[in-house]
């Protein structure tokens, strides 16, 4: 019989079916080195479960080795499962604390003994890591600035702009996380110079923020308020003329080489769908892995979609202080939702997730955190915030992963990997993103979209290790200045997270 669906882990009483198999049909999966099957009792939906034994009402469902929930009625071997009967519960954050004798306790991938010398030719930056793009930003102060900025950088060859809906109305610590995103993007190593566009009137006004990246960068930084040039036109024409020297200026720029070690990733994924979990995300782990082996690092975020799996994630803690820093963030998080009689179950997973067969917030968890690698982690950052570690970084972000995508380039990432099962467009304006997916049909519906197909994994003809390395050379094209496909389409999307409501 052909394989039509997979076993994740020795210990699951659940397999993932990788094709539709109607009621009444077999299901074929390998145990180890086993052929196993079973009648199935449903229709069971591509990239949704299906017990493999009987399940009784309370029990847990065990995915990858581990829980993904409860289940509300009792389950026959063949049977569906899915978010109609399965369902999550409360984390016991404090039992997952680590004692004075933890080590780092994750087993890791082998370490390859043919890894090529990679270096790349990028732009060198007086501070910090060096370009791979070499971009005049055209940076909006407040909301009211980013249609004007919006019309500057469609003038300028080279010039970029970002649609920045906030700036003004905010409480303190959202002005706080305002600030750090946009001095952020001016910091990004892709970024040669910035032209600043306000209004007069917001909260940090143009020039306050000039003098915010001056002294975080010797980068040329020119300002212009809409209210003190005497309006739009004036603005844009004066702003025009000001990207227009930098672009000249970056184009004297000579690039140099640079070792892969100065790389700093960001890893990301977004709708998700049961695929991710089983072969894009572990394929992008080990290309992670390869990344740090090489001296690179590797930054992953969305702390949300890290609840369910917090302490398998923690165990790759280089130490105690992150292993409970993990557990922490994750519990900091529920507790700020509930403090807003929020529960975060509610929003994750996505409709979408639950139609691509991720049923609790755990299951999309433990397959989310696959995309990390398994190397020790080095350091949780708060969000936004740039790395004083190198290797394997993580980031409290939120499961959102427009906004996880902006904290990530803010911290200084010069590109971006992003895993997807349903498939998403969304790109940035200062960091490619390279979209990869190992569902078939995604990538065949939205070919337009995505960079990678990663589906021979499924299909049995490739293993994610060797497609992990194989993305080793896409990166590498990526470095050297190949454009992704939401890059060559400009796609420019960003959200910052917020604390509180506009006041």
């Amino acid at each position: 019989m052909p394989i039509n669906a997979l076993l994740m882990d020795e210990a699951d009483n659940v397999v993932t079916c990788i094709a539709e198999v109607h009621s009444g049909e077999q299901v074929t999966y390998m145990n180890g080195r086993n052929e196993c099957s079973f009648t199935v009792n449903d229709d069971i939906p591509f990239c949704h479960k299906a017990a493999i034994r009987d399940i009784a009402k309370g029990e847990h469902v065990i995915k990858y080795g581990e829980s993904l929930g409860v289940v509300s009625e009792d389950i026959k071997a063949g049977s569906w499962v899915a978010d109609h009967n399965l369902f999550s519960v409360p984390r016991d954050y404090e039992s997952e604390k680590a004692d004075e004798n933890f080590v780092m306790c994750a087993k890791q991938s082998e370490k390859r003994n043919d890894l090529p010398h990679i270096q790349f030719a990028g732009y060198r930056r007086a501070e910090g890591r060096p370009g791979i793009r070499n971009h005049v930003l055209i940076l909006p102060t407040c909301a009211c600035g980013s249609e004007s900025c919006r019309i500057v950088a469609s003038q300028v060859r080279g010039a970029v702009n970002i649609v920045f809906n906030t700036g003004c109305s905010d409480v303190a610590a959202n002005t706080e996380m305002s600030q750090k995103v946009l001095t952020g993007f001016a910091c990004n190593p892709n970024v040669y110079g910035v032209v600043i566009i306000g209004l007069g009137c917001e909260t940090v006004p143009h020039a306050k923020l000039a003098e915010k990246i001056r002294k975080m960068t010797s980068k040329p930084v020119v300002s212009f308020g809409i209210q003190d040039e005497g309006g739009t036109l004036k603005t844009i024409e004066k702003a025009v003329r000001a990207a227009r020297d930098l672009a000249m200026e970056a184009g004297m720029q000579q690039k140099e080489m640079f070792d892969i070690s100065e790389l700093l990733l960001g890893i990301e994924c977004g709708g998700s769908d049961a695929t991710s979990g089983i072969a894009s995300n572990p394929a992008v782990g080990e290309l992670s892995d390869i990344l740090v082996d090489m001296g690179a690092s590797a930054m992953m975020s969305e702390s949300i979609e890290w609840i369910g799996g917090e302490h398998v994630l923690a165990k790759r803690a280089a130490n105690r202080e992150v292993h409970d820093q993990i557990i922490d963030v994750c519990r900091k998080y529920e507790d700020h939702l509930k403090a807003a009689g929020q529960d975060c179950r509610a929003g994750q997973p996505t409709p979408g997730n639950k139609a691509g067969g991720l049923s609790t917030l755990d299951e999309k968890s433990l397959g989310c955190i696959r995309k990390g690698g398994t190397r020790p982690i080095q350091e949780v950052l708060e969000q936004a915030v740039r790395p004083s570690q190198k290797g394997a970084l993580v980031m409290d972000t939120a499961g959102y992963d427009i906004s996880s995508v902006t904290s990530m380039v803010v911290a200084g990432c010069q590109a971006v990997i992003f895993t997807t099962g349903r498939g998403t467009p969304t790109g940035n304006a200062i960091a490619p993103v390279l979209k990869v997916t190992a569902n078939e049909r995604t990538y065949q519906k939205m070919e337009d979209n995505m960079d990678i197909d990663l589906s021979p994994i499924l299909r049995g003809e490739k293993t994610f290790r060797e497609m992990g390395f194989e993305m080793v050379k896409n990166i590498e094209d990526i470095c050297n200045g190949k454009l992704t496909k939401a890059e060559a389409f400009g796609f420019s999307d960003i959200a910052v997270d917020h604390v509180c409501r506009f006041v």
